[in-house]
């Protein structure tokens, strides 16, 4: 092969690997909604997710914006939720390593982004809030947070997996952390030492338990790993990628590329939609919430 045909087909591969759209994407077609249905509102949800990076005494241009459209739009029935990753990049780690002040400055924009928000406020871990120490660095954070928010606004609470919230008569939120399932629980040992779930399987019986409670009320779903996602964890990646594989910017030409052909096929990192883990979590939720038709799923993308 000369050496034009290889550049030739190196950028072919470089482009179709690369045709990622960045529209709302439908399973089913016929099943969207063209226009919302004429009821009053019963609750308004605001969903914010990997909001954990922020100048510093600053906020980001994303919670910037979330906090004056909260401000003007909610009243005090209505919830925020945090949808995970609320700190970049390894959660809030011990006060005297490294990091910490950042990892501080990332909280306090979130807390400040809620500071004229009347209602209720949730925020849940994401994989990042679990790499500062596991299930120790989890309760750093929520300790943090319920100093700062109140009682039982850190959810799922030390380091547990599932928790179910009465919203109201006709409304529930049922919030899982999705890494507690995804981590390696041999890294943590003491995972469940104050759970009254201590196994994946009973975190499925549990789960659909709630559901069954919750069959006559609307029923939101919040999560931070999404069951479907267009984004380079489902194996869809920009064309930026095949230079820069990590979130580092060092190019690495071919390499990356090579890398990011084995993630869109194989799943490799646990954080990808198609790991063996991953796709278990989800397929087990989604064949649950088939049986019903009054759930949303919130999740970061």
């Amino acid at each position: 092969m000369t050496k034009n045909n290889i550049i030739l087909t190196f950028i072919i591969l470089l482009v179709c690997s690369s045709c990622a759209t960045f529209e709302a994407q439908y399973r089913d077609e016929e099943k969207t909604i063209d226009a919302l249905p004429n009821k009053d509102i019963e609750r308004r949800f605001y969903l914010i997710g990997d909001a954990g990076k922020s100048p510093i005494d600053g906020l980001s241009l994303g919670l910037t914006a979330f906090e004056k459209h909260v401000a003007a739009t909610s009243s005090k029935k209505d919830y925020v939720v945090f949808l995970g990753d609320n700190i970049y990049p390894d959660g809030l780690v011990r006060k005297e390593r490294y990091g910490r002040k950042n990892a501080e400055n990332a909280l306090n924009a979130q807390i400040n982004a809620v500071k004229n928000f009347e209602g209720n406020t949730v925020m849940i871990p994401g994989n990042h809030d679990w790499y500062a120490d596991g299930v120790s660095g989890l309760k750093r954070e929520e300790k943090y947070i319920e100093n700062a928010l109140g009682k039982n606004t850190f959810q799922p609470e030390n380091g547990c997996p599932l928790e179910s919230i009465e919203v109201g008569d006709k409304i529930q939120l049922i919030v899982i952390d999705t890494q507690w399932y995804l981590e390696n629980w041999n890294h943590n040992p003491t995972i469940n030492d104050e759970c009254e779930i201590k196994t994946r399987e009973r975190f499925f019986e549990e789960l659909e338990g709630e559901l069954k409670k919750a069959q006559n009320k609307r029923v939101v779903f919040a999560m931070h790993h999404p069951m479907y996602t267009n984004g380079t964890h489902g194996g869809f990646f920009d064309a930026s990628k095949h230079l820069f594989p990590t979130q580092r910017d060092v190019p690495v030409p071919v390499l990356a590329s090579l890398l990011t052909q084995v993630r869109t096929q194989g799943g490799v990192s646990i954080q990808d939609r198609y790991n063996e883990r991953y796709n278990e979590l989800m397929n087990r939720i989604e064949t649950m919430a088939l049986e019903y038709d009054n759930i949303v799923f919130a999740s970061r993308s």
